[in-house]
């Protein structure tokens, strides 16, 4: 689990409309954190949040 692997994830989000509408489109969470773990991304809540801080930070954006 790592920040380094949900900062690649946010970015394949961004960058990947099939990708994104798949994680979107699925309601159930168990399936979408296993679908997560098979497309190679492997990170808790936590490191997800720090992942969006970095970026934050690298983009000078300020969250509301």
């Amino acid at each position: 689990m790592s920040v380094p692997s949900a900062k690649a994830y946010i970015t394949r989000m961004r960058e990947d409309a099939p990708f994104r509408t798949i994680v979107n489109d699925t309601q159930d969470e168990a399936a979408n954190w296993a679908f997560l773990r098979q497309s190679g991304y492997e990170f808790t809540l936590q490191e997800f949040r720090e992942a969006q801080d970095e970026i934050y930070r690298e983009y000078g954006i300020t969250p509301m």
